[in-house]
């Protein structure tokens, strides 16, 4: 084996052994008893729409979108690729990835709020008894797989 060969198996091995991991159970303990909190937020200016009410609405949208995002990340944890490009020994460009999965359901609305004049921002609750429904239908559904 030639040792240009070599160097590049090397370098390109890390990048094959990498692999979508997937994680369909809440990382939060079983028993877990405290309510977890979700906000998000959304500028009104950068909404799409035809009018400032149409904006305003989807900023409502976004902001609640954003909480429930926020809620995912908390129960199942966040997915971060990186992925980058090296040439002649030196590093160049880096690219990050990050993506949250995960079912929700039971968060209540705690409140929509204007946020000054451009933004809104949105809390949900998700309460302790909802969690353990969760967690208890993730195990539930890998112990039957």
């Amino acid at each position: 084996m030639c040792l240009r060969t070599f160097k590049l198996m090397f370098l390109f091995t890390p990048f094959t052994l990498c692999g979508c991991v997937q994680n369909y159970a809440p990382s939060i303990p079983d028993g877990y008893s405290q309510p977890i909190y979700g906000v998000g937020y959304a500028v009104i200016e950068v909404q799409n729409g035809s009018s400032v009410e149409e904006k305003r609405l989807m900023a409502v949208k976004a902001s609640k979108l954003e909480a429930y995002k926020s809620l995912v990340e908390q129960l199942y944890g966040q997915y971060v690729e990186v992925s980058g490009q090296m040439t002649n020994s030196r590093i160049g460009e880096e690219v990050f990835r990050s993506r949250v999965e995960g079912i929700i359901y039971g968060a209540q609305l705690v409140e929509i709020k204007p946020i000054g004049e451009h933004s809104y921002e949105t809390t949900l609750r998700l309460g302790g008894d909802e969690i353990d429904d969760m967690i208890a239908l993730s195990q539930a559904s890998s112990s039957s797989n």
